[in-house]
């Protein structure tokens, strides 16, 4: 039996993970986009682990970044500028000057707040990345072990947020984590429609709130939704939901 790290425990039920942003209110509804877990660089050491990311403060959203121009140093970032610059009613073309004006994420601006369903950051979501000193920091042997434990732990909670914020939008990246995204966001029995859209799928849902919850297919890869037409199509018909609903 695993004996979690109660450090560890209450910082992955917290916001950890999140870049943050505004994460608006029910009279303030803000879009949140949501990926799987933060990108970061391999960790060997079990104390720098503990070091950087248990000692957080996580109980409150965090602000966001500091400067605007974040949102251009990724490709993941700037092809999530490109979507919510569509849904804006703009073009994709335009998904810069869309960064400079909104400021997505960034302290001081409001609309849009960023999330991660898992805390911890990988280099991808291969579970080669697992290393010891993970299992030593949270007390849990194996990354499936480790997922298994947030979707258990940290998804009804962010289930709370979902509630508790009533966001107009959550943009989900990533459809072959559609399960663990309804678990984290979407009303419990709820089914999810499905459109293809340029041979990629939307899937959405709309929760007793009126919180819209999509899931796009990810961003970066070779089969994921990464063409500026097919974005601007995504953005497009995630807009046409939000004015119907």
């Amino acid at each position: 039996m695993n004996l979690i790290n109660e450090d560890f425990a209450i910082w992955a039920k917290g916001f950890s993970g999140c870049d943050g942003g505004d994460i608006g209110s029910p009279h303030n509804k803000s879009i949140w986009f949501c990926g799987i877990e933060y990108a970061g660089e391999d960790i060997s050491d079990e104390n720098e682990l503990r070091k950087i990311t248990f000692s957080e403060k996580v109980q409150i959203p965090f602000e966001g970044h500091t400067e605007w121009n974040h949102n251009l140093k990724h490709r993941f970032n700037w092809q999530a500028m490109k979507l919510l610059a569509s849904i804006n009613g703009g073009r994709v073309s335009e998904y810069k000057r869309f960064a400079e004006i909104n400021q997505p994420f960034v302290k001081g601006a409001n609309g849009y707040f960023k999330a991660n369903l898992y805390p911890l950051a990988f280099k991808n979501t291969s579970h080669q990345f697992w290393k010891d000193s993970f299992a030593k920091a949270t007390g849990l042997n194996k990354k499936q072990d480790y997922l298994e434990w947030i979707r258990i732990n940290r998804f009804p909670i962010m289930k709370t947020w979902v509630e508790n914020y009533c966001p107009k939008l959550i943009i989900c990246a990533g459809r072959n984590y559609l399960g663990d995204y309804a678990l984290a966001f979407a009303d419990d029995g709820l089914a999810f429609n499905s459109e293809v859209i340029d041979d990629r799928e939307l899937n959405w849902t709309i929760n007793k709130n009126g919180s819209i919850v999509v899931v796009i297919p990810f961003m970066i890869n070779r089969n994921g939704l990464t063409k500026n037409v097919s974005i601007q199509k995504f953005g497009d018909r995630i807009r046409e939901l939000l004015a119907s609903n």
